[in-house]
């Protein structure tokens, strides 16, 4: 069923259909597609919190905690299933069984011509010659208050379908006329600012993002989000404060809490605070590749190298190609002397990804 659906339509016509729905998941699951790699931070897919479609239970981008090769940006941007970790915005998380990704409370469908809508639309039209004329006023501001819903909802559909396609544009002018009928809708809030990031206009989907949490405080897609285009900003301060929620709201949300480790990884005297998210991301999953590579980071910043190559190892018997690790476990190498170990690693690491040295100088660690 679709998360966001037509109430009734009492002109007789069902707006909402299968189709439709298809369409819509159809559309979100590029919207994710292209939020995951958009948002992908630093040398892996970075963030785990989970970039999510408003009215969707999938797991989208910038959100935080895995780190898989981080793919060219695409056309477009709230919220992949890979954890955020640059000074961008990260790309959204992968969700695991202990906790299903977050997502919007879904509304309640309403049968289609229910006899309470019939009874609006009849007192509307005063087909029952009733003498009050209250009555009649009353049965058609129902009608025109869900027609104005329906047309809300359409032009939110149309937006998504449009975000799908690439149209950005188009789909902020939607979202736009769905907000003039309901200017606090989060749903619409949130879908206008994920078009805005795929326009690059960080600003204006940090005000959406902004009032969709002033309308809905306990909106983990929004502050998931928001994270993200704070990380991307190079506010990691705020980035962090924002994963802390998600990881309030949600506390088995590994996502989060390995977002907010990456962003307190690269804070300057934050490195001790990001071990005590990583290590409370791994309790949820011991095995989790994008974490495991994170914690080596973190282990080679406090000077720990045998935690490090520990950690590096773990990660890339899960995955092999996994740039950071591979790199990480060469400097580490280097620092116990191993030349020969030090340089292979570093070898395999840029071959994988050539700007592995640069990325890695820029968070204060070389060979």
């Amino acid at each position: 069923m679709c998360g966001r659906h037509f109430r009734v339509t009492l002109l007789g016509v069902a707006l909402a259909s299968a189709a439709g729905c298809a369409a819509q998941a159809q559309s979100q699951g590029q919207w994710q597609q292209r939020l995951a790699s958009d948002s992908a931070p630093r040398y892996r897919a970075d963030p785990p919190v989970p970039f999510l479609s408003p009215r969707s239970n999938t797991t989208i981008v910038p959100a935080p905690t895995h780190r898989a090769e981080q793919q060219p940006s695409p056309p477009a941007s709230p919220p992949s299933t890979q954890s955020q970790r640059t000074s961008p915005a990260q790309a959204a998380p992968t969700q695991t069984a202990s906790q299903p990704a977050p997502r919007e409370p879904e509304r309640k469908p309403q049968p289609l011509g229910s006899s309470a809508a019939g009874a609006q639309a009849a007192a509307c039209m005063n087909e029952q010659k009733s003498p009050s004329v209250d009555a009649a006023i009353k049965g058609c501001d129902a009608v025109i208050g869900e027609t104005l819903k329906n047309l809300a909802n359409a032009y939110y559909f149309r937006a998504s379908a449009k975000f799908g396609k690439s149209d950005f544009d188009g789909a902020v002018a939607d979202y736009g006329h769905a907000l003039q009928v309901d200017p606090s809708d989060p749903d619409y809030l949130n879908g206008r600012a994920a078009a805005y990031e795929a326009k690059k206009d960080i600003d204006r989907a940090l005000a959406d993002y902004n009032a969709a949490i002033k309308t809905s405080p306990n909106s983990i897609y929004a502050y998931n989000n928001r994270g993200a285009v704070y990380q991307r900003k190079g506010d990691f301060a705020r980035a962090a404060a924002d994963y802390g929620e998600v990881t309030r709201l949600q506390p088995n949300n590994i996502d989060a809490w390995s977002a907010r480790c990456w962003v307190r990884a690269i804070s300057p005297g934050q490195t001790q605070q990001a071990l005590t998210d990583c290590n409370a991301a791994l309790k949820i999953k011991p095995d989790a590749a994008d974490v495991l590579d994170t914690r080596g980071f973190v282990y080679l910043k406090l000077g720990q190298t045998d935690n490090a190559i520990k950690d590096y190892e773990a990660a890339l018997k899960l995955d092999p190609k996994l740039a950071g690790s591979l790199y990480g476990r060469g400097i580490a190498k280097g620092r116990k002397s191993d030349r020969n170990g030090a340089h292979a690693d570093i070898a395999a690491a840029r071959a994988i990804k050539s700007d592995i040295a640069e990325e890695f100088a820029r968070y204060g660690l070389r060979p």
